[in-house]
Formats: C-alpha cells, structure tokens, sequence
C-alpha cells in the first residue's frame, strides 16, 4: 500500500470484512476504520490507468 488512511493521529485500521455494510453519509454509528475499498490496490491501479487516459498524461 502506497498511502494510509489517519484518523486520531493514527494510521486507520482497515474494518474487517464482518464489519463492512452499506452506510450514507448521514450514518454516524461508524467511528474507526478505513473501508476496504480505499485502500484497494487492483481498484487503485484501473482508477490511475483511466486518468491517464482520459488526460492524456502518463505519469510512471
């Protein structure tokens, strides 16, 4: 992982799979953690493959 996630001055513990659900912005009741998603390298990878593209820089 290139980056982490801080939360309290501390790097965020990613919320274990059991633990994941379906939660808005107005859901309060999840207080640490970093989804997994966020920290997902394969997702990492094609979101940085498609700036690329869509402007036109390679950056390596």
């Amino acid at each position: 992982m290139g980056g982490v996630y801080c939360e309290s001055v501390e790097v965020a513990r990613p919320v274990p799979d059991d633990e994941v659900r379906e939660w808005g912005i107005e859901d309060s009741t999840r207080l640490v953690g970093v989804m997994p998603y966020a920290i997902d390298p394969v997702a990492a990878g094609r979101l940085w493959e498609l700036s690329e593209r869509l402007t036109g820089s390679a950056i390596r």
